[in-house]
């Protein structure tokens, strides 16, 4: 323990020691923040900013950090001991899931704002990639 109380320790303990689950934290941290500035960026060149929307986006993007969320608290309550009936550890999943959604909202943003980017060949694979991932078929 790091001085924490073993209450909190215990759902920061799947996080702390666990590369893959750090990595995958960011990884949401930094594709959620990516979405964020590719909509707002997109909004403002075409004149198009609602706050209605950017409302519902925050929205969105509060959600999602909240499912994550919730991946850390099983992962702690599993770490801990108290069988709820989920033997394996489920943040790093669902970290997986948000950022396969992140980088297809920012692939669908850039395709708008650059249409010619959106015709090159690497788009095109990067899109078909992000397609499969979110039917499961990665």
């Amino acid at each position: 323990m790091n001085g924490l109380p073993i209450y909190i320790d215990v759902f920061l303990a799947p996080i702390r020691d666990s590369q893959p689950a750090q990595v995958a934290l960011g990884a949401v941290l930094l594709t959620i923040m990516l979405d964020w500035v590719l909509g707002t960026a997109c909004a403002v060149l075409r004149h198009d900013y609602s706050s209605e929307v950017a409302r519902r986006g925050i929205a969105h993007k509060a959600t999602e950090l909240c499912f994550v969320l919730l991946g850390v608290i099983i992962d702690g309550t599993i770490a801990g001991g108290l069988n709820i009936g989920i033997g394996e550890p489920v943040l790093v999943g669902c970290c997986a899931y948000i950022v396969i959604m992140e980088l297809a909202s920012a692939l669908e943003t850039i395709g708008a704002a650059n249409p010619n980017l959106a015709r090159s060949p690497l788009f095109r694979v990067l899109r078909s990639v992000s397609e499969a991932a979110e039917k499961g078929e990665a």
